[in-house]
């Protein structure tokens, strides 16, 4: 069966699954000096899983069974997509597992339960998407499992439909900056795009053929930080770059085994450095791209470490760890790459816009909780009368705390407004506003930043450029800042 033909039925207890694919002659950490670009390494760390069936959710998996995808949480953990068994599987790098899905068998198209589920993507609240192959769906999960469904749930036997919001063999699913879903629709050879809510549809584009704009039974999709839609266009043999409503294509790519080229690809994820990888399943190898289709590739058939047997899916995770599903070896393969620049505790100190003086916020990174706590001085926007007087401080002066999760050189806070106390005094009680607005930190290196705020309320929106009061903790900034 070649590697853009996939099963269509599920697997029986015991069958063998391994394929007959070509046997690559590349070495594992060769970096091909006749590209240009991308620089990459790709050192293997470990790896996990032998072939394994699901018995019950109460008992821990002992492995995978025809394993298709995988995404990061921001927690180091990852999220498997164990497509033999209808199950997904939440693991540890060291290969502690247990199961994601209701401990139903037989009983289809219902949120929870799954049917050879193919990809998955986790978002930046922690949800995790799945590309819901043979109930034909598309599901948004808690770790809990606690769905939404976009699919069919009337029907047991429910068959695929080119309706808009209905599915044909669903093979990924991937989110925007505001955590729209975006639904590989594979068998219609389309992208449908989904609120992030209820998974009611929003649009569709995208057709079967070879012209730009048009897929041949896509099986990979990943969204980069400029929203533009990246597909491994499986059957094209290609790699297809749109804008995020699939216009503005360009595209890399042909059947081969050159670098450069594809022989049905399917898993795709793009890095924090704009890298696009992507799992070339055919040539039993993964490739790192730049836009413009210069690659270089790793990796070479076979059973031993580093080596592939049909690997289906690549994450990579910002602080350069490369997850990769090896099919039909029934097991995860990790390596080690360049990271972008990583939030640390190195960054504790007091941050200020210059153009700004006189406001500013201290950071505090939590690195076992990945966890940032900002608090932010700052004044009203607008000057106060000139018969307002302050018993302390000036009239204006204002303060705001955030707080939220980060990855990579990335932190998403959500802000308090902190209002109606007395200095050094414990009545009144001052009381705290949640949900007040949002501010994203985004930093390039240990002295530099911005911070993205969003305030509903007041109709604020903006980017503000930050840089450190002081240069004392640099240095440990940049040693902890590296993998």
């Amino acid at each position: 069966m070649p590697a853009s033909s996939p099963p269509t039925r599920k697997p029986v207890h015991g069958e063998t699954r391994y394929l007959a694919l070509l046997a690559g002659a590349l070495m594992m950490c060769v970096v091909f000096s006749a590209q240009a670009a991308p620089e990459a390494t790709f050192e293997f760390q470990s790896m996990f899983g032998k072939q394994g069936f699901y018995q019950s959710k109460n008992i821990p998996p002992t492995g995978f069974t025809a394993p298709t995808g995988v995404t990061w949480l921001h927690d180091g953990r990852i999220v498997v997509a164990d497509r033999g068994n209808s199950k997904l599987q939440l693991c540890a790098v060291d290969g502690t597992c247990s199961w994601i899905g209701n401990d139903v068998a037989g009983f289809r198209n219902t949120p929870g339960t799954f049917d050879l589920p193919y990809g998955v993507q986790a978002n930046s609240q922690g949800l995790i998407g799945i590309a819901d192959e043979d109930n034909h769906a598309i599901q948004l999960c808690t770790l809990d499992d606690i769905c939404e469904y976009s699919g069919v749930t009337t029907s047991e036997n429910n068959p695929p439909s080119v309706g808009l919001g209905r599915w044909a063999y669903p093979r990924d699913v991937a989110f925007d900056s505001t955590d729209r879903v975006y639904g590989l629709d594979s068998g219609n050879s389309r992208i449908q795009i989904l609120n992030a809510t209820n998974l009611n549809f929003i649009k569709v584009f995208g057709q079967l053929g070879t012209a730009l704009g048009q897929y041949d039974t896509p099986r990979g999709i990943a969204m980069d930080e400029q929203d533009r839609v990246i597909v491994s266009d499986t059957g094209n043999n290609r790699v297809q770059i749109c804008d995020n409503v699939g216009k503005n294509c360009s595209a890399f790519g042909s059947l081969g085994s050159g670098v450069g080229q594809f022989n049905g690809p399917i898993g795709i994820d793009v890095d924090q450095l704009g890298r696009i990888w992507v799992a070339d399943t055919g040539n039993n190898r993964i490739q790192v791209c730049d836009y413009s289709g210069s690659c270089v590739a790793f990796g070479s058939g076979g059973s031993g470490a580093g080596k592939f047997d049909m690997p289906s899916d690549v994450s990579v995770s910002p602080d350069g760890q490369v997850a990769v599903v090896d099919t039909n070896n029934n097991r995860i393969e990790f390596f080690a790459t360049e990271a972008a620049f990583q939030i640390n505790a190195g960054m504790n100190d007091a941050w200020y816009n210059t153009a700004t003086p006189g406001q500013g916020f201290f950071m505090t990174v939590y690195p076992d909780l990945k966890k940032v706590f900002i608090a932010n001085f700052t004044f009203d926007t607008v000057v106060p009368d000139a018969s307002v007087t302050a018993q302390l401080g000036d009239p204006s002066q204002r303060w705001l705390t955030a707080y939220g999760d980060y990855s990579g050189n990335r932190a998403t806070l959500d802000v308090e407004l902190t209002s109606g106390g007395i200095f050094d005094a414990s009545d009144p009680a001052p009381t705290q506003t949640e949900g007040y607005g949002t501010f994203i930190l985004e930093f390039s290196d240990c002295n530099n930043g911005t911070i993205t705020y969003d305030i509903p309320s007041l109709g604020l929106q903006g980017v503000i450029p930050i840089t450190r009061v002081a240069s004392d903790n640099i240095a440990l900034c940049e040693a902890l800042s590296q993998p």
